[in-house]
């Protein structure tokens, strides 16, 4: 991919200072798809980023036009937890079929071209953020949509155990798609950020702004 991504983590990483300086509340999805936007608009110009928060179009949250060509990416947030990175996915109500689910995730997988993912890790005075940017086909390998590989437990459905990592679909979360990537699933190229913010400086900036207004 023609994008500079060494400027590129080196802008998330400051809004994500900033992002942190003005807010205590940690970086969830609608933020982080805003972080991602700005990020690639001051690199490339707004008429190159494609990106509506409202949209509804399947698995794409963003486009990027850069030497002709369009990347399309698909934006999360996530947290880590003794070393397992979880994200929520497809909502699968529409489905009422094992087989379908599988089939549904996997053409939605051929839809974009990554993930961007930040995951946050609260752990004592500090909130760390990890940023990893992930193929789509990573997340769906050939073992992922064949239905012998999933269990249908009481709550849903789960992928067995044996695999690079762990999945589930549960049914009172609407048929929600579940994903749990051990961060050894994960390549060291694959976490392009990673930063520690302490928890006392989160929104400390708000006041900071209101001291050289009042």
């Amino acid at each position: 991919m023609p994008l500079d991504e060494t400027r590129f983590i080196k802008i998330i990483q400051e809004l994500i200072k900033f992002k942190s300086a003005v807010s205590r509340l940690p970086i969830k999805a609608e933020s982080w798809e805003e972080i991602i936007w700005a990020s690639l608009v001051f690199m490339y110009g707004q008429d190159k980023i494609e990106w509506d928060p409202q949209s509804h179009e399947k698995s794409i949250d963003l486009k990027v036009r850069i030497d002709g060509r369009t990347f399309r990416v698909s934006a999360k947030a996530g947290e880590i937890k003794n070393d397992i990175l979880s994200i929520s996915s497809y909502r699968l109500t529409t489905f009422n079929k094992l087989p379908d689910m599988l089939h549904f995730i996997k053409e939605q997988h051929k839809n974009f071209d990554f993930y961007l993912i930040c995951a946050r890790n609260v752990a004592g005075r500090y909130i760390n953020y990890s940023v990893f940017k992930i193929e789509a086909r990573r997340m769906n390998p050939p073992w992922f949509g064949k239905e012998k590989n999933w269990q249908k437990t009481k709550g849903g459905y789960e992928l067995k155990v044996g695999f690079g990592f762990n999945a589930k679909i549960v049914f009172k979360m609407s048929n929600q798609l579940w994903y749990y990537l051990p961060l050894k699933y994960l390549t060291k190229k694959e976490r392009i950020v990673k930063l520690s913010i302490p928890r006392k400086d989160l929104g400390g900036g708000l006041i900071e702004f209101l001291k050289g207004r009042f």
